[in-house]
């Protein structure tokens, strides 16, 4: 930015045209806009410098300087605060006002029994502090309250596969389905097709263990076997079958995990597990899918 100042008597703020330029420069260029004032300010106060006259504003120069850049931030503001209607305000960024709103669910109280064995797992992610948090768009709801489930264990040992969906995130005895040992999944049929969002699941959280070979897909066969999209894998070494995931293997907590299924469509919502590091058996406390239904 080359802005001149002729001499003191000339108040930059009276030419709206050199307003418009700063705020416009400041836009493009940030604070070197801001550093590009400053200079012309400093350059026009050296001009006066030799003359006796003028001699004492070198004391002002602080204070020139400071009033310099209030006068640039109230030109910003004042163009910023005119150009969008006065009292409206400045204008957001783009798509500042179009994130969503967070997404929102309730959580099972903590509830740690027992001495956890030793997990090792590589690239393990530990208890969170804090929830975990996602955006989604307006309208998305829970879809999985009460939907019919399947699973591959045709009798669990432990529980019934429809305390998967019933809401309850509890961690004692009657809240889970314990299934057989080895590779297993559970399947939840929302009924119509979505628009899902995320899926949020719960395994057995009352003791500090990780579930092997999580992996979370989505189709419209209820069979899988064809149209499948996988949203979450932390399968980290292909040992179900279904290739190496990129997620990490977790530490249950009663946060539980939430995965961003980022608008994937699907009737059918599968989720496998393969064991964990307390014992050979799969649990499910409580799975929720959010997201858009008839899409």
């Amino acid at each position: 930015m080359n802005t001149q100042f002729s001499n003191h008597d000339e108040s930059p703020a009276g030419d709206d045209r050199w307003i418009d330029a700063i705020v416009r420069e400041h836009a493009r260029l940030g604070t070197r806009a801001d550093e590009a004032f400053l200079q012309g300010l400093d350059r026009a106060l050296d001009a006066d410098a030799p003359t006796g006259k003028n001699l004492s504003l070198l004391r002002f120069r602080p204070v020139a300087i400071a009033a310099g850049v209030a006068l640039l931030l109230t030109a910003v503001f004042w163009k910023g605060w005119e150009r969008d209607g006065g009292n409206q305000g400045v204008a957001a960024a783009p798509g500042a006002l179009d994130a969503g709103t967070e997404l929102l669910t309730s959580f099972p109280p903590e509830l740690i029994e027992g001495t956890p064995k030793p997990m090792k797992v590589p690239k393990l992610v530990g208890v969170p502090k804090d929830p975990p948090t996602l955006r989604v768009p307006e309208g998305t709801t829970l879809l999985s309250k009460g939907k019919p489930v399947t699973s591959s264990d045709d009798y669990p040992i432990i529980g019934d596969v429809s305390l998967i969906t019933d809401g309850d995130k509890d961690a004692g005895e009657g809240y889970y389905v314990e299934l057989l040992d080895g590779l297993q999944w559970v399947q939840i049929d929302l009924e119509q097709r979505a628009d899902i969002r995320a899926v949020w699941l719960w395994h057995f959280h009352s003791q500090r263990r990780a579930y092997h070979d999580v992996i979370v897909q989505v189709s419209d066969d209820p069979s899988f076997k064809s149209g499948v999209t996988t949203i979450y894998n932390n399968d980290y070494d292909g040992s179900a079958g279904m290739e190496k995931g990129e997620d990490h293997p977790y530490v249950e907590s009663r946060f539980g995990l939430l995965v961003n299924a980022k608008g994937t469509k699907g009737r059918y919502v599968r989720l496998y597990s393969n064991g964990n590091t307390s014992n050979d058996m799969n649990h499910y406390i409580e799975v929720e899918v959010f997201g858009v239904a008839g899409n």
